[in-house]
């Protein structure tokens, strides 16, 4: 009988074990109730008030939110278009929190795709505003988490072992470029993480600020027509091409450079939360046409196709 109990609890050891081996890649952990949520919305609402937003409604998108931040924030995130796999497009805001008109620019962004939904029936396009919104709804917004922590030299990235804190203690230990203990410790990078994997996006578009440029990460298989692309863009824009370069932990590392994903950071001239209507209008039509963009085939064999507009 004791042979049997052991082997019985053993079972059911091993079918523990296999069902969180196999948990679904999309899963992510709920921990934020309604009420959080109405919280968070009603003060995300109220600072865009104070900063002169009031031609958007953040309570009007069907928000979804699965993680929470160390201040209790729930990271959120909007799945627009009629189309549920295959070349998703990912939209970052506020990786940063004192970067306050990419806020702006991304909640427009929802907003105008949402109004627009015959436009985008077809696409599969996913929005999250604001990953870093303990910094945002601080009382002096900051570039870190409430950790302290850097999200964009946070990703878990091949480099990151030997190189992020080597690199952040040569350059002086400034504490906004702190890139954490250690790797992906933080929620609001397994956050962007879990979208990156649930989506298996083709293109992401990250907005930052306020070095001013284009900034671009990912393959190379076609890189001739997506800088020529480019080029275009930042005619019809006047926003220079800068190629930045990536960090270790940064999500250009961790998603163009690593995964092969056309991964675009849009640099906005200031840091100004009242020009955020200013550069919605300025970048709107490239926000479309980066929405647009045919992109086609898997990483690292990625293409563009009837590249003509």
């Amino acid at each position: 009988m004791l042979n049997r109990k052991k082997i019985v609890g053993s079972c059911c050891l091993f079918s523990c074990l296999l069902f969180f081996v196999f948990l679904p890649s999309h899963v992510f952990s709920y921990d934020s109730s309604p009420g959080d949520f109405k919280k968070f919305i009603s003060a995300l609402e109220q600072q865009s008030s104070l900063y002169g937003w009031t031609d958007i409604k953040p309570g009007a998108i069907s928000w979804e939110y699965y993680r929470t931040t160390k201040n209790k924030h729930p990271l959120i995130f909007a799945h627009f278009g009629g189309n549920t796999t295959g070349n998703c497009i990912l939209f970052f805001g506020s990786v940063h929190g004192d970067e306050l008109p990419t806020v702006y620019l991304m909640l427009k962004l929802a907003q105008y795709v949402k109004d627009n939904p015959a436009m985008f029936k077809d696409k599969c396009i996913v929005i999250a505003p604001l990953l870093n919104p303990d910094g945002f709804l601080a009382s002096s917004p900051t570039r870190v988490n409430a950790n302290g922590v850097d999200l964009n030299r946070n990703f878990p990235t091949k480099d990151w072992q030997a190189k992020a804190i080597r690199q952040w203690i040569a350059k002086g230990k400034i504490k906004r470029y702190y890139p954490g203990a250690k790797p992906a410790s933080e929620q609001e990078t397994l956050f962007q993480m879990a979208l990156i994997k649930r989506f298996n996006p083709q293109k992401i578009l990250s907005a930052h600020s306020p070095l001013n440029f284009f900034d671009y990460d990912g393959p190379s298989s076609d890189l001739n027509s997506f800088e020529q692309w480019m080029e275009q863009i930042c005619k019809e824009t006047n926003h220079p091409l800068n190629k930045f370069g990536y960090y270790p932990g940064s999500l250009g590392n961790y998603a163009g450079h690593e995964r092969n994903i056309f991964t675009l950071t849009l640099e906005l001239p200031s840091s100004d939360p009242r020009r955020g209507s200013e550069y919605f209008q300025k970048f709107q039509s490239s926000l479309l046409k980066f929405i647009n963009l045919p992109v086609v085939g898997s990483p690292p064999n990625v293409k563009i196709i009837n590249n003509e507009k």
